[in-house]
């Protein structure tokens, strides 16, 4: 009898590894190669400004890396502290916006180099408390090496340069075909090209997947990704991490999706919840029955209630 349950076991096993894809075997890659010609965010609003525009001035994509004169209210956070006086003259950009707020300066064509101080904000947008005051200094090449990848648009991993700060249509949408216009299914992500999950899963991923590294460049974002491509040609994770108790339930709630598109065929993708240009995630909030909700819901109670939880990451340094 154990014998039997032995043999029936390892078929068990044999069948879920059958099932499992390879999560390297479709599409294409750009890695390696120079980033293509992009329509820029300013072109596409000038057809989309009425329906797009208003919320992406809001949007927490577009905002994740902005130039000082459209963040006032991050930088008098600086002229708060008397004794960031100098940091705050050279400060010409701002890295995030709601918790974690860090100071940057030009340091060239696509670079910039990044302050080691850091503002921690209340949820009423006070000061909880500064890292580094005492000691400010400009680091040069961190920003190249660890941020570019998600707070930028269009990074040279050669150069390891950017071609516009924040995250342009281009990142989500990848190269546009100009004929979109009479055929908007030749453009990614619209409503009539919304059916590939795999490609879906890759260009969210190329951000929200955090604790991967590409291959080619050993970078902790990957090489040269276009919307569209597959991200796992050359982005290398570790699968188990959906499966690490000690990871905050936000990130393992998109390790686990993720690992459910690429390896197990699901077709529940980020799109499926989350209304980017919306800023909206209220589609999720009707339903919160399946075990992928959980991760962040309760199993009862109100609807809108999440699990209490802190994120931490080494990557980011916060």
């Amino acid at each position: 009898m154990r014998r039997n349950l032995t043999v029936v076991a390892c078929a068990l096993a044999a069948a879920a590894a059958a099932q499992t894809k390879d999560p390297a075997a479709w599409g294409g890659s750009h890695a390696g190669q120079p980033v293509p010609e992009f329509v820029h965010g300013d072109e596409c609003l000038f057809c989309h400004r009425n329906d797009i525009g208003p919320g992406w001035q809001k949007n927490p994509h577009g905002l994740t890396l902005r130039q000082r004169e459209d963040a006032p209210e991050l930088t008098a956070l600086l002229k708060n502290e008397p004794q960031l006086a100098s940091l705050d003259q050279e400060t010409t950009h701002t890295l995030g916006a709601v918790r974690h707020i860090r100071f940057l300066k030009q340091a060239g064509y696509g670079k910039l180099d990044i302050s080691n101080v850091r503002a921690d904000l209340e949820p009423d947008r006070r000061v909880a408390r500064w890292e580094h005051a005492g000691d400010p200094r400009w680091e040069r090449d961190k920003f190249a090496h660890q941020c570019a990848g998600c707070h930028a648009t269009g990074v040279d991993a050669r150069t390891q340069t950017y071609s516009a700060i924040g995250l342009d249509c281009y990142t989500c949408h990848g190269v546009v075909n100009l004929e979109h216009t009479s055929d908007t299914s030749l453009i990614f992500l619209s409503k009539k090209r919304r059916s590939d999950a795999l490609a879906i899963e890759s260009t969210c991923a190329q951000c929200h997947l955090r604790g991967g590294r590409s291959r080619s460049t050993g970078l902790p974002y990957p090489n040269n990704f276009v919307a569209g491509d597959n991200l796992f040609k050359d982005y290398e994770v570790d699968w188990k991490r959906a499966d690490d108790p000690s990871l905050n339930p936000g990130d393992r709630h998109v390790w686990i999706n993720v690992r459910d598109v690429a390896l197990n065929g699901s077709d529940t993708t980020c799109l499926s919840c989350h209304r980017l240009h919306a800023n909206s995630t209220d589609r999720h909030r009707r339903v919160l029955t399946g075990a992928i909700c959980q991760q962040c819901h309760n199993a009862s109670g109100p609807k809108k209630a999440v699990k209490s939880y802190a994120v931490h990451s080494a990557l980011c340094e916060y």
